[in-house]
């Protein structure tokens, strides 16, 4: 199977604004095939989502997929606080599950912008390729990191380009917590793919942002995940997937 895109290491300093220092920066090209999306609505309150996590870990490194890990905060309590919970992921699934005509759950998985109830039943899918000799969409993804992640998202190829927008997530691999309070008391929870910060709609076919870094965060374990998706169905046309190590000076 090709790779789903090609990590290219650019060399360039540049001025931040807490003065001059020299910047890790690199650059990700979308390829022939194209990989799926995969998003996980999950939360460390839930007693039923610890194996749709694992189940999330085990896809990290498959080739031909990408996660995107979203604690949501409904769950959260004064028993326990996920720290990964934000209300604008639990807000991100209320409106795709309003769209969907669908009810909102967790764990909930979604794949390429449509709900994969099937999910733990079988294999996952392996890279989409393209069904014809026709130019599939392209996405290019560039990162610069220090005190934030500068990320510029590039897009060609698209059909109707003006009903598509641009997503971008900071994600982090190798999480874990031990869990004192609610339904998963005394578990050691482990966590992958979990969404850090998430910007978007951003209009095609060009956008810049700047993602926030936790001061906690491994670069190691970082990656930046940006994708096109049609605003009206919500499908998903292209992803691309930057891990962060792979930025050089």
């Amino acid at each position: 199977m090709q790779q789903s895109g090609r990590i290219i290491a650019l060399y360039l300093t540049l001025s931040l604004t807490t003065g001059a220092t020299g910047a890790l920066a690199c650059e990700a090209q979308s390829g022939a095939e194209r990989a799926h999306l995969v998003e996980l609505y999950t939360s460390e309150g839930c007693n039923s989502c610890p194996p749709a996590e694992k189940w999330m870990s085990s896809i990290r490194d498959k080739q031909g997929l990408v996660g995107l890990e979203f604690h949501v905060d409904y769950w959260d309590s004064t028993a326990w606080h996920d720290p990964y919970a934000k209300p604008a992921w639990a807000r991100r699934q209320e409106a795709k599950a309003r769209h969907a005509r669908a009810q909102v759950y967790t764990p909930q998985v979604w794949l390429d912008g449509g709900l994969w109830k099937s999910w733990p039943k079988g294999d996952a899918p392996g890279a989409a390729q393209s069904a014809s000799a026709q130019t599939p969409p392209s996405l290019r993804v560039s990162a610069e990191i220090g005190d934030s992640v500068k990320v510029r998202l590039q897009a060609s190829a698209i059909e109707n380009p003006g009903r598509k927008r641009f997503y971008v997530a900071l994600t982090e691999n190798r999480l874990a917590q031990d869990i004192r309070g609610g339904e998963n008391k005394g578990r050691r929870l482990e966590h992958d793919q979990v969404v850090l910060d998430f910007i978007g709609p951003l209009r095609l076919p060009e956008a810049q942002v700047e993602l926030k870094v936790p001061a906690a965060m491994a670069l190691p374990n970082a990656a930046v995940v940006a994708f096109v998706q049609d605003e009206d169905g919500g499908e998903t046309e292209q992803v691309q997937r930057l891990p962060l190590t792979e930025c050089k000076r």
